[in-house]
């Protein structure tokens, strides 16, 4: 999932409707299907608190928006929508004309359908909101959970009634509708997120100095090794297809840099191209530094890395010390990559064990690390980037 800076006003300001009656203000809930929900619980929000303007562009940096002052909601009106979908609230429309007002909508077992959406009091001819699939969401610190104590006890969606405690080192919404919102501390803002509908997201947010991670290989540089790889020029990234597999980039002309893109002010990211059949794969590894060495990693708490493509694939941790057969112990996650850039998130205990494919627990070699390796199965193409260690901190 990627981090956008924006704030909640601008996320949805196409769902939001009012209509002006003798009766104050009516409104009525639809799902996606454009049908009415009878018996959806919607409530009449106000703006407690204003930042300077309106909305900060979503080209402003997440520090630049310490200018804008923390929003606080609160409720005005609850009502139950009837047969056809309607409510009226005895709220004036003047009232949220002087104030800026929002709608929640809720409808379905344990909150399945939601929306958040700003009251428009200028315009009188709309008067529906759409209840979409609510989304989980958890904003992990990354922080050791010795330090977690040292985090706020909450973390706030601005302008909402959307809260999470501490948890550990995360935070867990379970339900929240789908929207673009800024993300809260201590009444600052640390991050701004993106929340499709239906969707379970899993981000990674740093706080201060609390946040360990270690950004294994971002392929800014553009040169052949991971950063943990740099003291020994030797050792970096290598490709291998296997049982008939071919791979168009990187080729063997221009080797690993060649399959290096640009994309401008995002940086560079790895693109492979390859093409397979049947049971063969193709394979892309390195070295964490040298054959003999390793690395002690079991602090991790997760692997993150953005994909985009159109395969399925796994990612492994291996042991440093082959096995037999040119075979190591490794602990292995998969994963799937879509047109869309992806953050996949891959964390210990949830990878798959076969031990005659030397796939093993993590725990029983996390503490001696040597090799990364990710295996593709099919599709035609796999592009990579920001591949990070969370929980972990290496000095170099």
């Amino acid at each position: 999932m990627a981090l956008l800076v924006g704030c909640t006003e601008k996320g949805n300001d196409a769902a939001g409707a009012t209509s002006e009656t003798t009766n104050g203000i009516a409104i009525v809930a639809f799902d996606g299907a454009h049908m009415p929900i009878p018996q959806a619980r919607v409530t009449l929000y106000q703006r407690a608190g204003f930042t300077p303007a309106e909305s900060p562009s979503e080209d402003v940096n997440i520090q630049e928006q310490s200018q804008f002052l923390p929003s606080h909601v609160s409720a005005l009106e609850t009502a139950t929508a009837d047969d056809s979908g309607m409510v009226q609230f005895e709220t004036e429309l003047d009232q949220c004309q002087n104030a800026r007002c929002y709608v929640e909508g809720i409808a379905g077992e344990d909150s399945s359908l939601m929306v958040w959406t700003k009251l428009d009091a200028v315009d009188s001819t709309a008067d529906e909101i759409e209840l979409l699939p609510s989304v989980s969401l958890t904003v992990r610190t990354g922080a050791a959970v010795s330090d977690s104590t040292m985090l706020g006890s909450f973390l706030k969606l601005d302008a909402t009634p959307y809260w999470a405690k501490n948890d550990g080192s995360e935070f867990v919404f379970s339900h929240v509708p789908a929207g673009l919102y800024t993300l809260l501390a201590d009444d600052q803002p640390v991050a701004a997120v993106s929340l499709d509908a239906g969707t379970s997201v899993d981000t990674l947010v740093r706080f201060q100095e609390l946040t360990r991670e270690y950004v294994f290989e971002d392929f800014d540089d553009g040169d052949s090794l991971n950063n943990l790889a740099k003291t020994y020029k030797n050792f970096g990234w290598y490709y291998m297809p296997h049982k008939g597999a071919v791979f168009e980039s990187p080729d063997s002309a221009s080797g690993f840099a060649g399959a290096l893109v640009d994309d401008g002010a995002g940086g560079k990211y790895l693109s492979l191209k390859y093409a397979i059949q049947d049971t063969a794969y193709v394979m892309l590894g390195t070295h964490l530094g040298l054959d003999s060495g390793y690395y002690d990693l079991s602090a991790l708490s997760a692997v993150r890395l953005k994909v985009r493509g159109d395969c399925d694939f796994a990612v492994a941790l291996e042991h440093y010390r082959q096995i037999e057969n040119n075979n190591y112990n490794k602990a292995l996650w998969m994963g799937t990559a879509n047109d869309k850039w992806t953050e996949l998130v891959l964390r210990p205990g949830k990878e798959v064990l076969d031990s005659k494919n030397y796939q093993v627990p993590w725990d029983e070699i996390s503490n001696e690390i040597g090799i990364f390796s990710i295996f593709i199965y099919n599709g035609t193409r796999l592009e990579i980037d920001e591949i990070v260690f969370e929980g972990i901190q290496i000095i170099d």
